[in-house]
C-alpha cells in the first residue's frame, strides 16, 4: 500500500509529533507547581484575612469541631471580591473526612447558597439547595446568619431575617460524628473563594432574632467577640491577631490551619463521572470538548508516524489508541501531585476518544489518497 503522507521527511514528522505531545503535556500539568502558595493573608489595616485566589484555611481533623448533635447557628462577617466565577466557589464547608462534603456555604454571582447532601430512598445520595438572591453583592460588607433547627432552617442577611425554609431542616442530613471546617474553598480545592472575611462563630444553639440583630451591629462595627455568649457556642474566630500558620480562638483555644503552601483535605485519583459532581455543567462539557480536541491531533500524527512500520493496520489502530490512553493516564497521575489540579476518568476516556478520532481522520485522509504539508 501507498502512502503519499510519507513523501516528507521523517524527522519532520517525528519531531512534529513531541512537538504535539509535549504540548499535551503543558496543558494537562500546566503551571508545574507542585508546592503553590496558599494565597491567603491576613489584613494589615483591618482585623480579617483576605482570600486573593487558591487559598484555604481548615481545622485540624484530630479537633472536633462540628458536631450533630443539637441545633446550631453560623454567623459570618465577610466581604466578597467577586460576582464571576465560573464555578460555585465554597465560603465554608464541612467534610467528613471519610470523602464526602456533607454541607456547604457558598456564592454563586451575587447570591449566596446553601447545600447539603440528602439520603435518597434508593438509597443513593444527592444534594438539596437553598439560598437568598443578591445576598453577597461585590465589594459590600456583609453579615449572615443561618439558623438550622429541627423544623426548618432560617437566614438573616445583616440582622433581618431574609428567607426562612420551615420545610427544610439541617439537622438530619449530618451523620458523621464530627465535621473539619473549611474555609474559602472546597475539599478537593477546586471552588476557590476570594474575598475578605472579617469573623466566624459557630453557636451550639439556635440564636434568637434579636441576639442576632445585635451581633449584626457588633460585628459591622468592627468588634466580633462577645464577652456575654463565651461559654453558649463551641468557637468564635475574628481574626485579630495574626499568626503565619493559625487562626486561633480566643475562648476554647481552637484552631484553624492557614498552610504557607496551597494544600487540600481530600485529594482524588480518577474520580468517576458518576462521582462527580460539576457546579457548571456548560464548563464540565466544554472541559470534555477541549480534551477531546486537544488529543485528535495526536492520534493523527502518531497514525502517520508509525503506520509504516506496522504492516497491520488493526495493529496500528491498536497501538495508536494505547498510545493515547497511556500519556491520558501519565497526566492523571502526576495530577495527583498537583493541589490545584484534578484527577478525573472522564478525562481519559475523552482523551482516548479524541485519539480515535485522530486515527479515523488519518484512515479517512489516505483512503482518498491526498499529500499532505509539502516539508
Amino acid at each position: 500500500m501507498s502512502y503519499p503522507f510519507f513523501t516528507f521527511r521523517k524527522n519532520t514528522l517525528r519531531n512534529f509529533c513531541l512537538v504535539i505531545t509535549l504540548a499535551i503535556l503543558i496543558a494537562g500539568l500546566w503551571p508545574f507547581n507542585f508546592c503553590p502558595q496558599n494565597k491567603v493573608q491576613w489584613e494589615k489595616e483591618r482585623n480579617g484575612i483576605h482570600f486573593y485566589g487558591q487559598g484555604i484555611i481548615f481545622s485540624d481533623p484530630s479537633q472536633e469541631s462540628f458536631s450533630n448533635n443539637s441545633p446550631f447557628t453560623i454567623e459570618i462577617c465577610l466581604q466578597p471580591d467577586s460576582e464571576s466565577i465560573p464555578f460555585l466557589p465554597r465560603i465554608l464547608s464541612l467534610y467528613d473526612g471519610k470523602g464526602s462534603e456533607d454541607f456547604f456555604i457558598g456564592q454563586w454571582k451575587s447570591h449566596l447558597v446553601l447545600r447539603t447532601k440528602v439520603s435518597t430512598s434508593t438509597g443513593g445520595r444527592t444534594y438539596r439547595e437553598v439560598g437568598v438572591k443578591n445576598a453577597l453583592p461585590k465589594g459590600k460588607r456583609r453579615h449572615i446568619a443561618i439558623v438550622a433547627v429541627e423544623k426548618g432552617t432560617y437566614i438573616y442577611v445583616d440582622g433581618r431575617i431574609e428567607k426562612a425554609y420551615p420545610d427544610f431542616s439541617l439537622l438530619p442530613n449530618f451523620t458523621a460524628s464530627s465535621y473539619q471546617i473549611i474555609l474559602g474553598n472546597s475539599p478537593t480545592g477546586k471552588d476557590y473563594w476570594t474575598g475578605y472575611l472579617y469573623g466566624l462563630a459557630i453557636y451550639k444553639r439556635s440564636l434568637d432574632p434579636g441576639e442576632i440583630f445585635q451581633h449584626y451591629k457588633t460585628w459591622i462595627g468592627g468588634n466580633t467577640l462577645f464577652p456575654l455568649l463565651r461559654e453558649t457556642h463551641p468557637f468564635i474566630l475574628s481574626f485579630h491577631e495574626p499568626d503565619e500558620k493559625r487562626i486561633h480562638d480566643p475562648i476554647r483555644h481552637y484552631a484553624l490551619l492557614m498552610p504557607p503552601r496551597f494544600t487540600v483535605p481530600q485529594k482524588k485519583f480518577l474520580v468517576p463521572p458518576w462521582k462527580d459532581s460539576p457546579t457548571y455543567y456548560s464548563s464540565y462539557f466544554q472541559d470534555i470538548l477541549l480534551n477531546t480536541l486537544g488529543f485528535i491531533p495526536f492520534g493523527f500524527f502518531i497514525s502517520a508516524l508509525i503506520i509504516k512500520r506496522i504492516k497491520s493496520n488493526h495493529h496500528c489502530s491498536i497501538i495508536v489508541i494505547l498510545l493515547g490512553f497511556s500519556l491520558s493516564f501519565l497526566i492523571e497521575i502526576i495530577q495527583v501531585y498537583l493541589p490545584n489540579r484534578y484527577s478525573q476518568l472522564m478525562d481519559i476516556f475523552t482523551d482516548t476518544i479524541g485519539t480515535a478520532l485522530g486515527l479515523a481522520l488519518f484512515r479517512l485522509y489516505h483512503s482518498r489518497g491526498k499529500k499532505f504539508l509539502p516539508w
